[in-house]
């Protein structure tokens, strides 16, 4: 109790300095104190110590003693009462932006959040007056060089730093500039092997900034310290991040071109990170003009059995509806994607039937040519074989246009009769797949409960496997 009581006291101690000083100057020898406190064991002491700090330099930098009057270099003996006044703020300034910026890195989330919005003050109170925006340089790097630790995760204050963009009113062109070079410079300082966390660090920079409005200059440094990011050893659970974010920075550089590498690269690699490089090689064909002929071949490998059960599915399921999407696509790629899903179907858990089926309905539905696969017009009735040729692995050669979906037929006799039932509909119609991706496995496997226990009790079999092995490709 008597420590709580200790602290108030010493907190409103704080502010009374504050105010002194910004009341008459010959009470700035109060600053020093200021300065102690920041350097206190308890949090509020020091929050309180902080904001009285940027307070009382606010104060000075409205009333012009911080602005550079270019006697820096003037021997102190030589110097007016007021510019060696003016000299002595200044180094005290300097101390204190300088231990504001090594609160960032403080343990403590209140000191941290603290320390940040009162360097955003002081960039704010020298935004405001018509300078060369002298110190604003050497604040701005200070507080990256904190945010890009390499011990501490630093993204709650990187939360923060649309404030920092903001602090010279809405034309923030400028500060965004300035931080791209300075994030370029301390790249280079890094280490040769820089940490996970220090990665993650600028990442997360780099996207904020490309929240925002960036002019030619800055999409140029954007471009440039991106690919050399990008150069870095990085842990999978990051390189996973940047791959599914990546289309944001894309749209805020000056040549996004310049990723095809790191794309295509990533592209074949295999598994989840090829998934998660799609939208970026996709944003490139479509909106950028990259030519690169195998990404439906390259897709269409990647509907394989262990797709259902991938942790990305929802994504995978969703990306791929886009960029199937286009009318101008060839009947037999999007045939042979209907197909091949139809083949996996069979064998697949049931909760993955309720996305695969409206996929393939969505698939036809956009692409008149391959309503053939539903009901043919001319041609045998039957087939004893299925002419599709499931392990071809150019769409182009599986002849999946000569076959029909009877896939569709056996799904029919599925023991979950939701799955029957949209096994049975052949309406040619668009469904939204963004509700069903949504739907969890445990949800389906619940509304299945009962029927599954129906399936044994009455020792009924799952499909006829002499009918999937054989099937009659009706006309």
């Amino acid at each position: 109790m008597a420590d709580s009581v200790s602290s108030t006291s010493l907190v409103r101690s704080i502010k009374n300095k504050a105010k002194k000083i910004v009341t008459d100057h010959k009470h700035s020898n109060l600053i020093l104190d200021l300065l102690k406190h920041t350097q206190s064991d308890d949090d509020d002491t020091v929050c309180a110590s902080c904001r009285a700090t940027g307070k009382v330099f606010c104060h000075y930098i409205s009333t012009g003693h911080l602005l550079d009057t270019g006697k820096s270099t003037v021997a102190e003996e030589d110097l007016s009462k007021e510019d060696q006044f003016c000299a002595w703020l200044k180094e005290q300034f300097t101390t204190a932006w300088e231990i504001l910026c090594d609160h960032l890195s403080n343990p403590s989330e209140p000191i941290a959040e603290c320390a940040m919005a009162t360097l955003v003050s002081l960039l704010k109170a020298e935004g405001k007056q018509q300078s060369s925006h002298g110190f604003s340089t050497k604040l701005i790097e200070g507080i990256l060089r904190q945010l890009l630790s390499s011990e501490v995760d630093q993204s709650g204050l990187i939360d923060l730093l649309p404030a920092v963009f903001e602090a010279w009113g809405e034309d923030n062109g400028e500060i965004c500039s300035l931080c791209l070079a300075h994030l370029k410079n301390l790249l280079k300082e890094a280490e040769k092997s820089p940490t996970d966390k220090y990665l993650s660090n600028v990442w997360r920079v780099l996207k904020k900034i490309a929240s925002q409005e960036l002019k030619e200059k800055s999409k140029r440094q954007m471009t440039a310290t991106v690919c050399n990011f990008l150069k870095s050893q990085m842990t999978t659970r990051l390189y996973r991040e940047i791959l599914v974010s990546i289309s944001s920075i894309m749209e805020k550089m000056s040549n996004p071109l310049m990723l095809t590498d790191f794309l295509t690269e990533s592209f074949n690699i295999g598994g989840a990170i090829s998934l998660m490089s799609l939208q970026g090689l996709f944003l490139l064909m479509t909106q950028y003009n990259l030519d690169y002929p195998d990404f439906y071949t390259k897709l269409y490998s990647m509907f394989e059995p262990q797709v259902f059960s991938a942790r990305y599915k929802a994504r995978f399921f969703m990306l791929a509806d886009t960029f199937l999407t286009s009318t101008h696509l060839p009947s037999y790629l999007v045939a042979a994607f209907a197909k091949r899903l139809a083949r996996l179907s069979l064998h697949a858990p049931t909760p993955a039937l309720y996305i695969s089926l409206p996929f393939i309905m969505n698939l036809i539905s956009r692409h008149p040519a391959c309503e053939v696969l539903l009901h043919r017009t001319e041609g045998p009735s039957e087939f004893d074989q299925d002419p599709f040729l499931p392990d071809e692995p150019d769409p182009k050669n599986s002849k999946a246009l000569e076959s029909c979906l009877w896939e569709l037929q056996t799904l029919e006799k599925h023991i979950d009769p939701n799955v029957a039932e949209k096994a049975k509909k052949r309406r040619i119609a668009e469904t939204d797949l963004s509700e069903l991706l949504e739907t969890t496995v445990s949800d389906n496997m619940v509304s299945m409960l009962p029927h599954i226990l129906t399936y044994f009790m009455d020792g009924r079999k799952h499909f006829n496997q002499k009918e999937i092995n054989n099937p009659k490709i009706l006309k």
